[in-house]
């Protein structure tokens, strides 16, 4: 578990998912409540919380956060007499106590916000720091914009398009598509284009900061050379806020198709989100490659027999792949240790999407021949639980998890789908726009994102009242990875 950190909070989100919001689970996992059930009773003097031990003096900052995290509650701190003491409401910057923000209660739009979803208006204190130049409250969402070779880059409280940025050298050749944000809040974007020589190029991995203070003043002018907005895209090679560009050469082949599943492994610090490193697979030869996340080097590879598409991180360290060759009917997927590189496979019989809940069981969505499907996966069993959407019309591409109870789902027919986590059972579909909704993602405040490629769009979802609202973003939009960070944060800090 990451180590607490002193007054480097996340002020304004509602991120107290990592706490335990969500509820019990069929396989016996407790929610926050059966967790605060466990909690002894506080003792007088102590801070306004439970105690979890008495005062024997042995209480550890960091371990007496992670614990009381996990009971459910927001922060923990030892007492004088040793104790470790577990409360709600964290003041916000380290400071004093605030009032809450009653736009945060009700949402923008006088709907319910992130207490409707479940999700308490608390932060966390037991993770990096996450970028802050969307207003205070820090939460961006990265969209690949594959037909014309861009990054989007939006702040998901109002959808307003912060930058774009060009990927590659290669403009719409490069075919951008997998977005991963890790625990600082940068982030990577897989350029899909195919090996070789020009006029195509190889595959590649391209590294933006989402701070101005971590961009690089190349030209040493003191300014940083960035986009501004959808309209600001500089030349490749002049935005300073692109840090590091990696081609895979042997990633792809002479056809168009290239690298493809991609995902950071959570071993960034613990306080600064800085470091990790970086997974990317290949679709065409089934090369694994792990990249230094500071310098974008290439520092391992392997090869797994599934065709790598989709990617996901889980938190005991493994990266988990799912087939390209399976989005109608079984599906295999493999499970990447990335200490020591052994690949494991498994057999579900529903596969395109591919996400990772609190509790490391794997999710996949995609279309058998009867209809689309989710299929969840406990992989200390090896037993799947599947969801099956009768009718051909539809397609289950981008898959997500709250920690609210639900998985989302997008589906090319243009809606976003709903799943009880428990039971994997319908619960409602939502129309979010156009058809060709390819990609789906779960931001901070416990909004659902869904990708349009056929409407050039990015739709944001209120889970509760499932109220739509829509801005726009480049050409042929194709992003169904991780692209709010989300999912990372969620199997790290759980």
């Amino acid at each position: 578990m990451a180590r607490r950190r002193s007054g480097a909070v996340w002020p304004g989100l509602a991120l107290a998912i990592w706490a335990g919001c969500s509820p019990a689970d069929d396989e016996g996992n407790p929610g926050s409540d059966a967790r605060r059930e466990g909690a002894a009773d506080g003792e007088a003097g102590a801070p306004d919380g439970v105690i979890l031990e008495g005062g024997d003096g042995s209480c550890e900052p960091g371990d007496c956060a992670a614990r009381c995290m996990a009971a459910g509650f927001d922060r923990g701190e030892c007492t004088v007499g040793g104790s470790c003491s577990c409360a709600d409401d964290l003041p916000v910057d380290g400071g004093e106590d605030t009032e809450p923000d009653a736009d945060a209660a009700t949402g923008e739009d006088g709907t319910a916000g992130d207490d409707g979803a479940g999700i308490e208006d608390a932060a966390v204190d037991d993770a990096p720091p996450l970028p802050s130049r969307c207003g205070e409250d820090r939460s961006y969402i990265w969209i690949a914009n594959s037909a014309e070779g861009t990054l989007s880059k939006l702040c998901t409280l109002d959808g307003v398009e912060m930058g774009r940025y060009a990927t590659s050298a290669l403009g719409a050749a490069g075919d951008p598509s997998r977005t991963s944000v890790n625990l600082h809040g940068d982030m990577v974007v897989t350029n899909r284009s195919p090996g070789g020589e020009t006029p195509s190029g190889p595959s590649s991995v391209t590294k933006f900061a989402a701070e101005l203070e971590d961009c690089i003043d190349r030209n040493g002018d003191t300014v940083i050379q960035t986009s501004s907005g959808a309209t600001d895209v500089k030349a490749w090679g002049e935005d300073e806020c692109m840090l590091w560009n990696t081609t895979l050469p042997d990633a792809g082949s002479s056809s168009p198709i290239g690298a493809r599943a991609t995902a950071w492994d959570g071993t960034e610090d613990s306080y600064t989100g800085r470091g990790g490193f970086v997974w990317i697979g290949a679709l065409d030869t089934g090369g694994v490659f792990k990249l230094d996340g500071e310098t974008g080097s290439v520092v391992q590879r392997t090869h797994v027999t599934n065709q790598p598409y989709g990617g996901a991180m889980d938190g005991s360290g493994n990266f988990w792949i799912v087939g390209g060759m399976c989005t109608i009917g079984a599906c295999r997927i493999a499970r990447v240790n990335t200490t020591t590189l052994e690949a494991t496979y498994f057999t579900v019989p529903c596969g395109y999407g591919i996400a990772v809940d609190a509790f490391d069981r794997v999710w996949t969505s995609g279309r058998t021949m009867t209809g689309s499907c989710v299929t969840r996966l406990n992989p200390a069993t090896g037993e799947s639980v599947t969801y099956n959407a009768p009718g051909l019309l539809k397609f289950y591409r981008g898959i997500a998890v709250d920690n609210a109870g639900s998985v989302w789902v997008a589906s090319t027919s243009g809606e976003v789908v709903q799943v009880r986590e428990a039971d994997v059972t319908f619960v409602h579909q939502e129309n979010v726009g156009p058809e060709a909704v390819v990609g789906v993602a779960i931001d901070f405040e416990g909004n659902v994102w869904a990708v349009s490629q056929g409407g050039n769009s990015a739709s944001k979802m209120n889970p509760t009242t499932y109220a739509v609202e829509s801005f726009p973003v480049g050409l042929g939009p194709y992003t169904y990875s991780d692209m709010t960070g989300y999912q990372l944060r969620t199997v790290i800090f759980y």
